[in-house]
């Protein structure tokens, strides 16, 4: 039996923390074998089956009785916290990813009805497209996509609060906003790391929000997601850098935050519609 109480399957390929109490793994697994499942901590879990086909799955969530068919991809399982969970598998290779939700310590939860119910082979497309998404840029290791999972993160978990919880909060919180002072200092961090990587979470610490917060006063303040801004700044000091001097590209690319000369080529053309080399030749 592969247990999940107290410890994380072995069979997971990838674990990453998206934010204080919110965590997430994307696993490939065999269950050619039959297979039995157990799960129940303090966490919610949320299942989402991405791939692959199973000849059986019997699963049972305390409270919520049980079903026997097996899943299609975007099926998700969403398990209380507190409550058991025990699934017995049969089939091929299959893929699925798992998002964990501490209430004591994901943010939201402690501002909202923390309570979930449970769910077995629930269709939910906005939830399948962000775990799918989380999945592929969980081995991404540029600061944008660690920036990226921790929106997505935020964004999938807020989703699941507000519509598998009890409802809304019966007076809403204020909407975050950024103070001139707060916005200055963030704008002089991000001026000072544009060579270095940028996470979400310094940001928050900056201006003294939750990150989830962060994401709604950034975009109120600046017009653009955290993610949008830093790549459009590191572009801009691109450019000037292309303008004014006679660096080498590569040498450019890793000083204004790019991982590669190939990395900085592509965001440059999405953006502005030439390579960086032809920016060159034109300016000059």
């Amino acid at each position: 039996m592969r247990d999940w109480t107290g410890a994380r399957r072995l069979a997971f390929n990838r674990e990453l923390s998206l934010a204080p109490g919110l965590e997430f793994a994307f696993a490939a697994e065999s269950i050619a074998e039959p297979t039995q499942w157990r799960l129940q901590h303090d966490r919610h879990t949320l299942i989402v089956h991405l791939d692959g086909a199973m000849r059986r799955l019997d699963t049972r969530i305390e409270g919520a009785g049980r079903l026997r068919l097996p899943p299609a991809p975007g099926d998700l399982w969403l398990i209380p916290a507190g409550r058991e969970y025990r699934g017995e598998a049969l089939g091929g290779q299959i893929a699925y990813a798992e998002l964990s939700i501490d209430p004591a310590r994901f943010d939201p939860c402690r501002r909202a009805a923390a309570g979930l119910g449970a769910r077995m082979k629930q269709r939910d497309p906005f939830v399948h497209g962000l775990a799918a998404r989380l999945a592929g840029l969980s081995g991404a290791d540029d600061e944008l996509a660690a920036m990226l999972r921790e929106a997505l993160g935020q964004a999938l978990g807020l989703h699941l609060l507000r519509e598998y919880g009890p409802g809304p909060p019966a007076r809403a919180a204020p909407p975050a906003q950024l103070t001139q002072l707060q916005r200055r200092r963030i704008e002089d961090y991000i001026q000072a790391q544009l060579d270095r990587p940028i996470r979400l979470a310094a940001l928050a610490e900056i201006a003294g929000l939750s990150v989830h917060r962060l994401l709604i006063a950034f975009r109120a303040a600046f017009g653009a997601t955290p993610i949008q801004y830093v790549l459009g700044e590191r572009l801009r000091r691109a450019c000037l850098r292309l303008r004014d001097g006679d660096q080498d590209i590569a040498t450019i690319a890793l000083e204004t935050g790019f991982a590669s000369h190939s990395h900085l080529s592509v965001a440059f053309k999405k953006r502005y519609g030439v390579s960086p080399r032809e920016y060159r030749g034109g300016a000059g």
